[in-house]
């Protein structure tokens, strides 16, 4: 049995003697306290473990996560299990001998965790205690940390909970009384605590057995809580969990009134949001007739009404930036090798692009939230996203493609200045039957001459029009199937956009490409979407002439892959963008 040095003790003490604002400032204490003398060796092996128990931090599903290194060169191990024999051992000294019962209960909650002992239940009836013990403590905490210490005190009894509702201890009765005392409590407060009545009662919401006792708190954090849109609602929301049936289509009423109630109120963008998640409540209960009604009123939203101001970033050019690109086309003895210089220059995306957020890389790093509004509604097509869905390139690649833009603008503009190109010149370097013939390819060419005539909507909805059925008889041309069969009431069909651009690798096109045209044309979250914003009218504003050169670009990547694969005899006399 290890023995408890008094020294240590006594520092263990005095670091948890205020107000006990966390486990991680108590291990602040003894760190200074360790720095502050010369220890001996023993001594010091506990300070060490001490710091230890106090660096495991409680993960998302109530599972311990060890964060400390220590003044060794391999840290400490980050489960608890792994943690030495003879760290252990001190744990349980210093468990019996802590004043402070928020760190009895702590180090007696990681020996239950660890198994330690011939009996490991007793340091769980042992953590039980403390944790009720250290709740009115932490409770009646008073300056600038009171409000810490009454959410620690609520931890705490949730704590005790899982640890005894998972063993089935005596004392469950007690600690669920400890619970709803402590909500009904913070109820009272003159300090709004929405919080510390969440962490109590979410527990108890999990068992029938609870409702009837969670229920008239709940009502209550309604009334309390119902100006605070989030908790007014989470507060219902519990509430209908502890409902009969035929009570619930009320509270759901309740629900989205408080969504629409709040939009009134709310200006901006806050106003469509709040009826963005009253439809989303509707549409997830199955409330037709709300959601009919919600649609109504977002849809007589404005712009005005939403508040939106367009900003900007104005970008220095370096003055030489254009030059290769010019220079390619400078080179180019004829149409035909201009275009298919055009058609050879390559984004150049960041090697990262495609990789994932590596977990717990972006604690501490502000995101801003975004979203993306379809201003045809008002209606949100791209929601909040998490921060850990996003790639890291994600931003980068559309930069990318803007700034290659403007060097094919530049490239085209050159052309018109070179060779001023009608739509017969262009359609002879465009046609390769049966894959793009002359029919079809007029389009294309008459997409080329607008833009060079600064006729741009016509330019790039010509192109995108082309675009995808120059791609779907390509891919048919190599032997890749763009049908999909009639099943059940589903009619047979073609491959759209989406599908064909996600089988372009399987063709042989390269990267960057088939990720280039998926951000380009068919990509909402991330990318341009260009042909579902233009085609469908869905853009407020016609796109700047260099994303029109992108499509255009596409267009030629299209035709040089074609002329690729073309047989050799027959790919001998083409002049076309390859």
């Amino acid at each position: 049995m290890t023995d408890v040095h008094l020294s240590v003790l006594a520092v263990l003490d005095a670091a948890s003697s205020a107000s006990y604002p966390s486990h991680s400032i108590v291990a602040e204490g003894l760190a200074v306290a360790a720095d502050r003398q010369a220890w001996p060796e023993a001594e010091l092996r506990h300070l060490e473990a001490l710091r230890a128990a106090m660096l495991f931090f409680t993960r998302s599903d109530g599972t311990f996560r060890g964060a400390y290194h220590g003044s060794g060169d391999a840290p400490w191990p980050r489960e608890v299990r792994q943690i030495p024999q003879d760290a252990r051992e001190m744990w349980a000294a210093y468990a019996q001998a802590a004043h402070h019962p928020a760190v009895r209960a702590r180090l007696h909650h990681l020996l239950w965790v660890a198994r330690h002992g011939e009996r490991p239940i007793d340091h769980l009836r042992a953590a039980v205690d403390a944790y009720r013990q250290a709740a009115p403590i932490l409770r009646d905490g008073t300056g600038t940390l009171a409000s810490i210490g009454r959410m620690q005190a609520a931890d705490a009894l949730v704590a005790a909970y899982g640890l005894a509702a998972s063993t089935g201890q005596p004392v469950l009765a007690d600690v669920v009384a400890d619970m709803l005392a402590l909500a009904d409590m913070a109820l009272g407060w003159e300090d709004p605590a929405p919080g510390v009545v969440t962490a109590l009662i979410e527990p108890l919401l999990e068992h029938r057995e609870y409702h009837e006792r969670v229920r008239p708190l709940l009502e209550r954090a309604v009334d309390v809580y119902g100006s605070d849109l989030h908790h007014g609602v989470l507060f219902l929301t519990d509430l209908r969990k502890t409902a009969a049936d035929d009570e619930r289509s009320a509270i759901d009423q309740r629900v989205i009134d408080a969504y629409t109630d709040h939009a009134e109120r709310f200006g901006g963008v806050a106003k469509l949001m709040c009826l963005e998640e009253a439809a989303a409540y509707a549409q997830k209960m199955g409330l037709a007739e709300a959601l009919e009604g919600i649609r109504r009123q977002q849809q007589r939203l404005t712009r005005d009404d939403l508040d939106l101001a367009r900003i900007g970033m104005p970008v220095q050019i370096p003055a030489d930036f254009f030059t290769p690109a010019l220079t390619a086309i400078d080179a180019a003895d004829d149409l035909g090798e201009a275009l298919r210089a055009v058609a050879a220059a390559t984004p150049l995306f960041p090697e990262a692009a495609d990789t994932p957020i590596p977990e717990d890389t972006l604690q501490g790093v502000l995101r801003l939230p975004t979203v993306k509004i379809n201003m045809n509604g008002p209606v949100v097509t791209t929601p909040l996203a998490k921060a850990s869905s996003r790639l890291v390139g994600t931003d980068t690649r559309t930069l990318v493609l803007d700034l290659h833009g403007l060097q094919l603008e530049a490239q085209l503009d050159r052309i018109q200045e070179r060779f001023t190109p009608t739509v017969d010149d262009l359609l002879a370097h465009f046609v390769r039957p049966p894959v793009a013939p002359p029919e079809r390819m007029r389009g294309l060419a008459r997409a080329f001459q607008a833009y060079f005539e600064h006729d741009d909507d016509v330019a790039i909805e010509l192109a995108l029009i082309r675009i995808e059925g120059l791609l779907r008889r390509h891919l048919k041309a190599t032997d890749i199937s763009v049908i999909q069969h009639a099943q059940g009431d589903r009619p047979g069909q073609v491959s759209q956009l989406g599908p064909l651009i996600a089988d372009m690798e399987t063709a042989g096109f390269e990267a960057p490409w088939p990720t280039v045209f998926r951000l380009l044309l068919a990509d909402p979250n991330e990318g341009m979407n260009l042909r579902n914003e233009v085609l469908h009218d869905l853009t407020e504003r016609r796109p700047p002439r260099h994303r029109i050169a992108l499509v255009l670009q596409a267009a030629l990547v299209l035709l040089r892959s074609i002329t690729a694969h073309e047989p050799p005899e027959e790919a001998a006399g083409a002049d076309t963008p390859g």
